[in-house]
């Protein structure tokens, strides 16, 4: 599948926030929208984003209305999600797809948005990227998150080798070389919507992972069903990110720790494997065009991904 490249933005642009999932905890938005506004752009924000519906930002009517709505708007260039949480996989069906796919934007978000990162791929064939959302922004984001953003905005496809953040150490896994299409995202979403129709369809694609705050058990079950759905039969290799606040990361008896079940997995599948990039729940989370076609390097002495023109 050749996915398709939204423009990138120039400084003036109109940037739409919408809330496709969870509803704003604190307030936060008026930061991160700050942050937006320092970098050049003009935000327009969506009425899900100060809307509440138990712990959802809204209705799904709304929340579906404000996406379709951003993609329609032709001033708006690109779309920042607020933040994760629950809710987009209940909103999938009420999408106007078609409407999506006659105006690919820059679609930047992570977590809960993985189910959107993958519909948007597999129905409107255009690159979402896996970035840092407006919530984080006013929260925890690093200096090399947002740096991550400043330049993926005017730069959204661009080649290059994934830069690591200082604090991370890509390693391999599985050694090896693969290339294909960067797909996935977070692990649980992946796995809830394995048998849905939504499912990610991996053929071929180099395939992300990340979680937050699962035990290891819990990342076992999911990284077993994944696997047991056929989602790893295709993938050519893997790049797993930060599993941020997972628990145990010391051994002790009776207990698996978050990196021996990563790595138990890695090897069983047999594919060029790399852990450590930089991306997922922390404060470091880079610009990650989903779609683009990728190199996984797996050396024993260099571990890195590198976007491809």
């Amino acid at each position: 599948m050749d996915y398709r490249c939204a423009a990138p933005l120039n400084p003036g642009d109109t940037i739409a926030v919408v809330a496709p999932s969870a509803a704003l905890a604190e307030d936060d938005a008026a930061q991160g929208i700050a942050f937006l506004k320092e970098l050049g752009y003009q935000v327009a924000v969506g009425k899900s984003v100060s809307a509440h519906d138990g712990y959802l930002a809204g209705s799904d009517e709304l929340r579906a209305a404000d996406i379709n709505a951003a993609f329609a708007d032709d001033q708006v260039k690109a779309i920042i999600c607020l933040r994760g949480g629950y809710g987009a996989t209940r909103i999938l069906p009420l999408l106007d797809y078609d409407l999506i796919a006659a105006h690919p934007k820059i679609f930047v978000g992570f977590s809960d948005i993985t189910a959107l990162h993958t519909v948007f791929l597999q129905r409107c064939h255009f690159r979402p990227i896996h970035g840092t959302m407006v919530m984080s922004l006013a929260r925890k984001a690093s200096a090399y998150t947002r740096d991550e953003l400043r330049w993926g905005l005017a730069h959204p496809y661009d080649p290059r080798v994934l830069p690591s953040a200082p604090e991370m150490h890509p390693e391999t896994l599985v050694p090896g070389s693969a290339t294909g299409p960067l797909l996935g995202g977070n692990l649980m979403l992946l796995s809830v919507t394995m048998g849905t129709p939504y499912a990610l369809q991996s053929e071929g694609g180099i395939l992300c992972l990340e979680e937050v705050g699962e035990d290891a058990y819990s990342l076992d079950r999911m990284l077993c069903h994944i696997e047991q759905a056929g989602l790893i039969d295709g993938v050519k290799g893997i790049a797993f990110g930060e599993f941020y606040r997972c628990n145990p990361t010391e051994g002790s008896t009776y207990e698996w720790t978050v990196n021996e079940v990563i790595q138990a997995y890695a090897k069983k599948w047999g594919k060029p494997a790399i852990k450590g990039l930089s991306f997922g729940h922390g404060a470091d989370n880079a610009w990650l065009p989903l779609g683009q076609k990728v190199r996984l390097d797996a050396k024993p002495d260099r571990a890195e991904l590198v976007f491809l023109p």
